[in-house]
């Protein structure tokens, strides 16, 4: 029992530590940078927005295949909103991933993180909102795999909310704790249920390392082990009787 809280302890100081002095490994997790690295051009896919000039509007939405750190890896695209429906819970930005009506609304959309120590576990946090009040309507899957591993949407994902609008009225922030099987990890957002372009809302999305892996046991002495102790320890005295 003491060494079970002992452990406790040791990973919630970990996780609290760790989270508070590493930077997030996530590039534009809150959807705010509209500059690819290398300057490249991003149009959107119903209204022909250039991505690049987003940020001037006041209101705004667009699918894009790719946003600076996010691609697409199925589903028709990322929509990307602006006081449209609500406000952002990090800056101005945020995604929605049932995305639209042409072919297979619910999209998914993926960052690739490399230099990650295997074993390692990382704290993956992120905001979420219910757009709709409708049953199975705002679902968004978390997948962590492999990178060398394709997508495939027959994948248990890691993690799952679908919640409704009365229920989640308001921004709430997701946690979900990964390991890294691999030096580089595919993390994936993908919408499910109702594909009708109305989904769940996400932002301010965050992986932080938080250990270098499970904390080891201190391994407690067997009774067998204390038997032979004690015992030594009376054959001293009586030796020592004896002379």
């Amino acid at each position: 029992m003491l060494t079970t809280l002992k452990k406790t302890i040791i990973t919630l100081s970990l996780l609290v530590t760790g989270s508070i002095a590493n930077a997030s490994l996530i590039t534009n997790g809150s959807f705010e940078q509209l500059m690819f690295a290398d300057n490249a051009t991003s149009q959107g896919l119903v209204y022909h927005t250039n991505l690049k000039t987003f940020e001037n509007k006041n209101r705004a939405w667009d699918i894009f295949y790719a946003l600076p750190g996010w691609v697409t890896t199925a589903g028709n695209g990322i929509e990307l909103q602006k006081n449209v429906v609500t406000s952002s819970f990090e800056g101005e930005n945020h995604v929605e991933l049932d995305s639209h009506k042409n072919g297979s609304s619910n999209s998914v959309m993926t960052q690739s993180l490399d230099s990650l120590t295997i074993g390692a576990e990382y704290l993956l946090e992120f905001s979420y909102k219910a757009r709709t009040n409708h049953k199975n309507d705002n679902g968004i899957n978390v997948f962590w795999y492999d990178a060398s591993t394709d997508f495939n949407k027959n994948m248990t994902a890691d993690f799952a909310i679908n919640a409704r609008s009365k229920q989640s009225p308001n921004w709430s922030v997701q946690s979900v704790l990964l390991t890294a099987q691999s030096e580089t990890m595919d993390l994936s957002f993908g919408a499910f249920g109702k594909q009708n372009s109305l989904g769940g809302l996400l932002d301010n999305v965050s992986l932080v390392k938080v250990n270098n892996g499970p904390v080891a046991e201190i391994p407690e002495p067997s009774v067998f082990a204390l038997s032979l102790l004690g015992f030594a320890a009376l054959a001293r005295r009586q030796y020592k009787k004896a002379k």
